[in-house]
This record gives C-alpha cells, structure tokens and sequence, in this order.
C-alpha cells in the first residue's frame, strides 16, 4: 500500500502543507480544497501553482476530492457539474499525473431505500469519468446514499462497472452509525477497495477522533488490508482540529490540526511500513 495525506488536512495554505508532508516523508497528496475554492473549481492559475508546490517538494498526487454529488439528485446544479465540473476535474487530474476521482451518492431524503434516480446517476458519472480518462471512487458519507460501506458496496454492485470501485473510509461509516466497520462491513466489500481514507469516529462524544482512540480498529484493518495485499493508497484525513488533552505537543511550532495529523501519521507507522 502507499501513503497519502489531505494537504488540508494538514493546513489549508498549501505551501506550508506540502512543506510539513514533505518533512514528514510523506510521498504523496489528496487534493481537495484550495485557497480560493474546492479543486477543480478555481482558476487555471492558482491549479497550476498548486501543482509546482508539489512537485517542487518532490511529491506527487494521489487522488482528487472534488464533492461533486453531495446534494440532492435532483438538484439543478448536476446537469452543469456532469457536463463542465466532471471533465475539468479529470482533465487536472490527469495533468497532476493521476486517474483517481472521488464523488458522493447524493444527499439523503426518506426514502426507505436508494432511489432508483441516484443508481442511475451514479452509473451516468462513472461512465463520463471514463470517458475523460479516469476512474470514479464512491466514498461513503454519513449524510449521503452509501453511508455506510456496504451501503456504498450495493450501489457500486447495482452498477456493476470495473471503473467504479468504493472509497472505504471507516471513520465516515462509524460516524453513519455502524458499530462494527472492520471486521463486519469490510469482510463484505474489501473486494471493491481500491482507495482508503484514515480517520477515526468516537460514537460517545459525536466526535472525530484520533486513530487510536476511536470505534475503528485499525490495527485490524491494516492486518487486514495487508493480508489482502491491498496496493492503492491510505490517506490521512485527520478531520480533528482540536488538541485533546491527553496527548503530549509533537512540536511546539504546529497548530492542532497539524500536530494531529502528525499524531495520525506516526501511529499509522506503527501499524504498517510505510
């Protein structure tokens, strides 16, 4: 497997992101939100100075997180995201030298199942990702369909395209309400995982949490995803912007959310090489 890290969340200047990456040997980013907006929806300008900090740092790219579909399936803005955003997220991917794009299942309504209206979607995006030269992840999101992995696993099999595969993120399953993420729900999809995202859900407080002190077991998952020769990237998604009070400064020169990725990054290293 290869490592990854958010650069936002690392620290939302990129610079001083992809310089603490590149410090902390960390080979490869995610790209989601820029200064002036989320990836792709910023100017040519500030794409292009975003990819000469990376790879002036000696990095590369690991994945793309545009938020495309995280709002309802109806909503008014798809037809223009499918047509324009989609094919310019693709085009930057490909330039930044990657072919993995990220996408939700909508938003939620009380429909007692998925509608039919999102699968159909959601085939229609995949297909259009290939088209412009990638492959789509469906991440699972508490808030969308597919919350949960297996929720996001029915989807992808209803679609049934080697072109869509699932974006596990344990913590986000956690956090939708299961209480058993490994082994209960990734023994059922790890056959769809070619993408992971690392964080970690406290159901108690409601909060996210550090690695190590969550309901994801993550000694067990990276057992797992190495007797399962898993070899796509893992990638630190910290979300936790406060400094828990148990926790020893790693260094007095990083604010909360760097200190915890750095947290996050140095646990990890004790569960897998990398």
């Amino acid at each position: 497997m290869k490592l990854s890290a958010f650069t936002d969340e690392i620290n939302p200047d990129p610079a001083r992101a992809v310089q603490l990456a590149a410090a902390w040997n960390i080979p490869c980013v995610e790209v989601r939100s820029l200064p002036n907006g989320r990836f792709p929806m910023v100017t040519d300008a500030e794409l292009e100075e975003f990819h000469k900090i990376v790879t002036g740092a000696g990095l590369s790219v690991s994945g793309v997180s545009p938020g495309f579909c995280k709002c309802p399936v109806d909503d008014p803005s798809v037809p223009q995201t499918l047509a324009e955003g989609l094919p310019r997220a693709c085009e930057w991917a490909q330039r930044w030298g990657t072919d993995l794009v990220s996408c939700f299942a909508f938003v939620r309504d009380d429909s007692p199942s998925v509608p039919v209206a999102v699968v159909e979607r959601m085939a229609q995006i995949a297909e259009i990702t290939a088209q412009n030269g990638c492959r789509l992840v469906l991440e699972n999101e508490a808030a969308c369909w597919g919350a949960t992995g297996l929720e996001a696993a029915e989807i992808i099999r209803q679609i049934g395209s080697d072109q869509f595969t699932l974006l596990w993120d344990p913590g986000n399953s956690a956090r939708a309400g299961s209480t058993c993420p490994y082994p209960d729900e990734y023994e059922q999809l790890k056959d769809l995982v070619t993408h992971v995202h690392i964080k970690n859900f406290d159901p108690a407080t409601g909060q996210w949490s550090l690695m190590e002190k969550g309901v994801v077991d993550w000694p067990a998952q990276f057992a797992a995803l190495k007797r399962d020769q898993y070899d796509g990237f893992v990638v630190i998604e910290t979300h936790l912007r406060i400094s828990p009070d148990e926790f020893a400064v790693v260094d007095d020169d990083l604010d909360a959310l760097e200190a915890n990725s750095r947290r996050n990054l140095d646990y990890l290293r004790t569960l897998v090489d990398l």
